[in-house]
């Protein structure tokens, strides 16, 4: 076989991959917070359909009592940070204050698991959900694992047209490929 078949075949597994990973069962053992990464928020204020999606699910594996405590992760661009609107509806879903925390400053994956490890590790939690969308799974998880977490994906599976839907994992690929040692 040559490396022009070789090539596209392993991309098309990395591809199916990180499709499939997505799409598998969470363990719902309690763990000691559930961490939701945050999505984009129109330039208006308003969240984006992902952190709606992202913070329901995240609220409803607090509200069954799965976790004591809910981080929102998640700087954006605009005027308001994503963490801090999907703050905001998890309160109006009726997440006491106390318990939901927010962590601004991330503008990447990557800075989702790092500033939530500052947050969260001086409270002691090492056990986490980590919330995202299932074709961005398996990079997040990644790096919370990397980030010295004890995670588990909790998977949000949104109806997306095919073409969005391979976007997206096509996007999540090449974002994997860029950092080939999340891949262990």
């Amino acid at each position: 076989m040559t490396w022009s078949l070789l090539v596209p075949l392993a991309f098309v597994a990395l591809m199916l991959r990180v499709h499939r990973f997505g799409r598998r069962a969470f363990d719902p053992s309690p763990r000691e917070a559930v961490v939701v990464l945050g999505a984009r928020v129109l330039p208006d204020g308003t969240p984006s359909e992902a952190l709606v999606a992202r913070v329901d699910r995240g609220v409803r594996l607090f509200q069954q009592g799965l976790a004591p405590r809910l981080l929102i992760s998640g700087g954006g661009t605009g005027a308001t940070s994503e963490a801090a609107i999907g703050r905001a509806l998890a309160l109006r879903a009726g997440v006491p204050a106390a318990a939901c925390l927010v962590e601004t400053k991330s503008g990447s994956t990557f800075a989702n698991a790092s500033h939530s490890a500052e947050l969260l590790r001086p409270l002691g939690v090492s056990r986490v959900f980590v919330v995202t969308d299932d074709f961005h799974a398996f990079r997040a998880l990644a790096h919370f694992r990397r980030a010295g977490f004890d995670a588990e994906l909790v998977p949000v599976q949104r109806a997306l047209a095919l073409d969005s839907r391979l976007w997206w994992t096509l996007r999540e690929v090449v974002a994997v490929l860029r950092r080939p040692w999340l891949l262990h």
